[in-house]
């Protein structure tokens, strides 16, 4: 028995699990979530306690796992397939022989058994040593990034001078190659891009880690960063203002019209806005108010002494700084300036969040205000709305371009001006203009030309019932409000019933 031959093949099994353990340790170290081994860690484990460490150097594992990977990898193809060369060699040779004898034919015998064995060792070496154990590190990293931290860290102590030898010879290469940074800082922080993120969620969503929605959440919050508050705004041409001339009872009478929450006041045009009424505000004042009296007196005040001050931003500033300026500084509107200083629009808390979890309708919005429904293939649509707000709404993929709005889509893809009854094409659908205000778009008509419909269409038509009962409960609830407007007090208890309303 040829004991020197056996220790050759054990020493290929090992080589195998050797690299399988390498490359499970790199796969479940940078797989654990990082939540579930700061909740080990908090309890005491100290290999969670290793784990933390690796993760916030990352370097130290990724240097130890790849020279290791290196090492065994090339150790395993040096001995592995001589090793199994030489057992496959001689009965090669017999098979060989037998069909022609001479040199020629056992070097043509050997050459057969090195290919043979080629192919075995990196079989074995894929399979064993790489597939498998990714695929069972990724699905038990916690727990095999617990198993093996304490070897990883081991490993990078004793490997120590060999990777920092190695670490310089590889900085040394980026300096003659003109990376001059990334010699000088090293490796640094491992980072994703937002795009790798990205990716990263249509991934889960399609495996069914995480469902539509949230991954709609997630994408919103990272987009933030791209879009601007022109993006979001409520554009200048549905902007409802009031002039610095009116009364408070005249936003009284506004709000019932158009239920909006605050509104700007202006001065000779709505590029000059001055402050901002809040609705509320003047419901609660009234509500304290102890008498009749001076519940009449707060309608007859100017909105000028109830209003607060505006605060203007540029058109171009990016939403997620915006949240945090209106987080940090308790606001809820600002009043959004084009590059010539002129009034652009208005964006509020509301609008910004909504971009993050899609269109949000509060108790003053009529449910689907901009959408009536004719029929399973036509909707009637307000064309100041976003495209972005309609494509999930109808479950339709509306074309990409230089556009915000249904109106904007339509101009652009007419290349003019558009007018009464001019059509618009798109894959799948059809638009056309059912009204104008001047050069404005005010109401498009969508056609669906799908052979199927879909079901967040379906789901569209009994909303029609309830955005006419939100409407009507609006209407009794602002009647009140008119009613003591009109000083129509007889009694003491009416500014109960405002409180209550408020």
């Amino acid at each position: 028995m040829d004991w020197l031959l056996i220790g050759k093949l054990f020493l290929i099994l090992f080589l195998i699990v050797g690299n399988a353990f390498f490359v499970a340790s790199e796969i479940a170290l940078t797989s654990a979530r990082r939540s579930r081994i700061k909740q080990l860690a908090s309890t005491g484990n100290s290999s969670a306690k290793i784990v933390q460490i690796l993760h916030d150097e990352p370097e130290r594992f990724y240097s130890v796992t790849q020279i290791g990977i290196t090492l065994v990898s090339l150790a395993l193809g040096a001995i592995g397939i001589v090793t199994l060369t030489e057992v496959m060699a001689p009965g090669f040779e017999v098979t060989f022989g037998l069909l022609s004898e001479g040199e020629e034919m056992m070097r043509w015998a050997h050459t057969f058994s090195y290919a043979v064995a080629f192919i075995i060792i990196s079989f074995l070496h894929v399979v064993g040593g790489e597939l498998a154990p990714k695929v069972l590190a990724f699905h038990r990293a916690e727990a095999m990034s617990l198993a093996v931290a304490r070897i990883i860290k081991s490993l990078h102590t004793i490997l120590r001078p060999l990777i920092w030898v190695m670490n310089k010879s590889s900085y040394g290469l980026l300096w003659l190659f003109g990376q001059r940074d990334l010699a000088m800082n090293g490796e640094g922080h491992f980072s994703m891009t937002g795009e790798e993120i990205r990716t990263i969620l249509s991934a889960s969503e399609q495996e069914g880690v995480l469902n539509p929605q949230l991954t709609m959440m997630l994408r919103g919050v990272f987009d933030l960063d791209e879009h601007t508050a022109r993006d979001a705004m409520i554009p200048r041409t549905e902007v409802d203002a009031i002039p610095h001339t009116a009364v408070v009872a005249d936003v009284l009478t506004l709000f019932k019209e158009e239920l909006r929450e605050r509104y700007p006041v202006y001065q000779t045009s709505l590029d000059n806005i001055i402050g901002i009424v809040s609705v509320k505000q003047l419901l609660n004042r009234m509500a304290s108010s102890e008498s009749p009296e001076l519940i009449a007196e707060t309608i007859a005040s100017p909105v000028t002494e109830v209003m607060m001050p505006a605060y203007y931003i540029p058109d171009t500033m990016p939403l997620s700084k915006l949240l945090k300026d209106f987080t940090n500084n308790r606001r809820q509107i600002a009043i959004v300036l084009d590059e010539y200083g002129g009034t652009d629009g208005l964006i509020t808390l509301e609008d910004i969040l909504e971009e993050i979890v899609g269109d949000y309708e509060d108790e003053f919005s009529p449910r689907n205000r901009h959408i009536k429904i004719e029929d399973k293939h036509h909707f009637n649509i307000s064309a100041g709305v976003r495209v972005t707000e309609l494509e999930p709404k109808l479950n339709f993929p509306f074309p990409t371009g230089d556009y915000v709005t249904l109106g904007g889509l339509i101009n652009q893809h007419l290349g003019r001006l558009a007018k009464v009854g001019d059509l618009v094409q798109l894959e799948g659908a059809c638009l056309r203009v059912l009204e104008m205000d001047k050069h404005r778009i005010v109401k498009v008509q969508f056609e669906y030309q799908g052979t199927d419909i879909h079901d967040e269409m379906e789901n569209l038509e009994g909303l029609e019932e309830e955005e006419g009962e939100a409407q009507a409960i609006s209407d009794e609830s602002e009647s009140k409000v008119l009613k003591l407007a009109a000083n129509d007090f007889n009694d003491k208890d009416q500014p109960e019933e405002l409180t209550s309303t408020s």
